[in-house]
């Protein structure tokens, strides 16, 4: 993985982009030798598709016995948190 620093990456920003993104290559930033970010290409896409979530749910393992328990769980988990207050509304 290439290393550089951060004045190195702003006078060669556009550069760094086309070379992460055409090279597939991962670039640090570093400031004062040490490193303070990553650039790096994301990662491709999921193969899975909105419309074959059903599938994967219904090849799901069934909790069986422990689904009462596993809900239970979740809503006290659930009144442990506080609302949000909706900015909007």
């Amino acid at each position: 993985m290439e290393r550089i620093s951060v004045t190195q990456a702003v006078r060669q920003f556009s550069d760094i982009l086309n070379r992460v993104f055409y090279q597939g290559i991962s670039v640090e930033l570093e400031r004062g030798n040490k490193v303070i970010a990553r650039i790096s290409p994301v990662s491709s896409e999921s193969p899975l598709k909105v419309k074959n979530l059903n599938r994967l749910f219904s090849e799901l393992p069934s909790l069986g016995e422990d689904a009462e328990a596993f809900a239970k769980d979740l809503e006290d988990i659930r009144n442990q948190i506080p609302l949000e207050k909706n900015q909007w509304g």
